[in-house]
């Protein structure tokens, strides 16, 4: 994975009964090939490519990641053709997120109900076939109740649309709410040397002891 663009990350994965005990605890994830200002489908396509070919599974992607409120979708769109040109149909999970806009160049959590299954949908048509294996939801809104935008997300399991939801960006709090009303696969969160506040909040010893994915974003 050397080859990747600048920004492309990866993700590490701590133990859980998410992924087979033969798969890689490092992901890729995607946001970057799309929201970079040096986007270059053709890097991005062959990074794509050498992450398969290497034995990565997990890819993260989001509806929100493009350059703007124009591009939603297109690093969704980005994934689905890499992962179908190099033959990785069958290998990959597909880790995607909804519950968030690109308004004027912010990004603005949307935890409405409506907002996450629109999104959802979204998502299904830009990947085009390819099934989403864990759909998160990108933080919570502050506008909206936690348990609404929860009942919306666990409602995606509960009508087939995806095979697992999870959350990202939480608290201590906002986790234990979630486990009470959705069946949370999987937590992402920011953890490195630099930032360690999921271990100093109990985010990473609550996924423990659940035996929940703990996905570390920028690591």
């Amino acid at each position: 994975l050397s080859r990747r663009p600048a920004g492309a990350y990866p993700l590490v994965l701590a133990s859980s009964g998410w992924l087979d005990a033969s798969e890689l605890r490092i992901g890729l994830g995607c946001m970057r090939m799309s929201t970079d200002g040096s986007f270059d489908e053709a890097v991005a396509l062959e990074t794509i490519a050498a992450a398969v070919e290497a034995g990565v599974t997990v890819f993260d992607t989001a509806h929100a990641y493009g350059r703007g409120p124009g591009e939603l979708g297109q690093n969704e769109r980005l994934l689905a053709r890499g992962i179908r040109r190099c033959g990785g149909q069958a290998s990959v999970r597909i880790v995607t997120k909804g519950g968030m806009t690109r308004t004027a160049g912010s990004w603005i959590p949307d935890g409405r109900a409506k907002a996450i299954r629109m999104d959802c949908e979204a998502s299904l048509a830009a990947l085009d076939g390819l099934p989403i294996d864990t759909y998160l939801v990108h933080a919570p809104d502050p506008r909206t109740p936690w348990r609404t935008t929860l009942r919306g997300l666990a409602r995606l399991v509960d009508d087939g649309l995806v095979r697992r939801v999870g959350i990202c960006n939480v608290n201590r709090s906002q986790l234990d709410e979630a486990l009470d009303l959705a069946p949370v696969a999987a937590v992402q969160v920011a953890l490195n040397p630099y930032d360690d506040r999921a271990l100093r909040g109990g985010i990473v010893e609550r996924c423990a002891d659940v035996g929940i994915a703990l996905v570390a974003h920028s690591p």
